[in-house]
């Protein structure tokens, strides 16, 4: 089962899915926490192939700004992502053990949206041949709220290569506010389980409602559809 956490940066999906990771594992020992940098085991020439793409990706030093372009970049996450849809046989739907993986495409959707007048479909065409995750959680958390659980973010995550200028506090509210309105856009149309994280819920209790929502849909599709733990997306 592959299972993915979503949300705008600082959300605290790294927390999340190695929380859940680590309490499913308490049950099925092929549990794991997948990066979607990592393509696994593959022979040499596909690994340098891997490194050069993964370097041209998120190695490239943010002081230099957007120079090709939010086209040019999607183009490029999308070679990668379509390269672990062959190399990754942990994210295919008839794999046994559970993959969690933090984060997938759908923000760096979202952030070309944002930085070019682009045609959505096309965008998301993109990503046909990527396998969709058994189970997307979006963590539905407020801005303020991210900004207050990290003490620094990057020009990237600040919307400085989007237009975004003012004193960093404020861009990044404006910013995180518009990503995660696109977020819950695509959490409707696909069918995303979203948990809203209040200032006084912990990161375990939010991994217990998600674990909560797999052992559901495990035992079954007509129990997981009404399990308490889902909600509808709602614009934020």
């Amino acid at each position: 089962m592959f299972i993915v956490m979503e949300g705008i940066d600082g959300s605290g999906k790294s927390t999340v899915a190695r929380l859940v990771a680590r309490d499913l594992n308490e049950e099925a020992a092929s549990t794991q926490v997948g990066g979607k940098t990592e393509i696994g085991v593959a022979d040499a020439e596909t690994g340098a192939r891997a490194a050069r793409l993964r370097d041209l990706i998120w190695a490239s030093p943010e002081s230099a700004g957007d120079t090709f372009g939010a086209s040019h970049w999607i183009l490029l996450i999308a070679s990668w992502y379509a390269g672990l849809a062959r190399l990754r046989p942990d994210l295919a739907p008839e794999h046994p053990g559970v993959t969690v993986m933090d984060g997938w495409y759908y923000r760096n959707i979202a952030k070309t949206l944002i930085r070019e007048p682009v045609d959505p479909s096309w965008v998301e065409s993109l990503f046909a041949p990527v396998p969709e995750p058994a189970l997307t959680v979006l963590l539905d958390t407020a801005p303020e709220l991210a900004w207050r659980r990290r003490e620094a973010f990057k020009d990237t995550e600040l919307g400085r290569w989007d237009g975004f200028h003012g004193p960093a506090r404020e861009s990044f509210h404006a910013y995180q506010s518009v990503v995660r309105n696109h977020l819950l856009r695509m959490a409707r149309a696909r069918a995303w389980l979203v948990l809203s994280p209040g200032p006084d819920e912990s990161p375990q209790e939010t991994a217990d409602a998600v674990v909560s929502e797999v052992r559901a849909r495990l035992a079954g599709p007509a129990l997981a559809s009404n399990h308490p733990s889902s909600r509808p997306a709602t614009e934020g």
